[in-house]
């Protein structure tokens, strides 16, 4: 990596780090302003979480969705646990017990513990059909995301 792009990637980190830790102080506009240009997968994720709030701004839950559903495909656990919850809920998306139950156990196997939990009480809902397809569903994406990440390496 050259001087050029590393000063950009560590320019990004920061910003992305201070519009985090406004979130954390409760500074939900001026996150959005350090968010927003450099949305990686965890500025990504918090966006979603500010938006999923409405605190400090106009709450959007398709939005929040949106933002969960692009990061959870990257393979970010906190966002696979948000768009399972999203989804349990019907918040910004359709509600689908089946799928959050995919997107609860792809982050529980990457050791959530939120997600674990989530995992055990939505399958304790469901039938054992509704179960075994959530399963298949995750098993499917992880070999899925597995073989991109392998050729993205490449």
């Amino acid at each position: 990596m050259g001087i050029v792009a590393f000063g950009a990637l560590h320019a990004a980190h920061a910003t992305a780090l201070k519009g985090t830790q406004a979130f954390q102080r409760g500074k939900y506009e001026e996150a959005l302003k350090y968010l927003k240009p450099v949305a990686d997968a965890g500025a990504m994720h918090v966006l979603g979480r500010i938006y999923t709030s409405g605190r400090g701004i106009e709450k959007d839950e398709k939005l929040a969705t949106d933002y969960f559903l692009k990061v959870a495909a990257l393979g970010n656990t906190a966002a696979q646990q948000s768009l399972g919850s999203a989804l349990m809920l019907g918040e910004g998306i359709e509600q689908d017990m089946v799928e959050a139950l995919k997107w609860f156990i792809i982050s529980a196997r990457a050791e959530n513990k939120d997600a674990m939990a989530y995992t055990k009480w939505v399958g304790g809902l469901l039938s054992r059909d509704m179960q075994r397809e959530a399963r298949m569903k995750a098993v499917k994406w992880k070999q899925s995301h597995d073989k991109k990440t392998a050729a993205e390496g490449n």
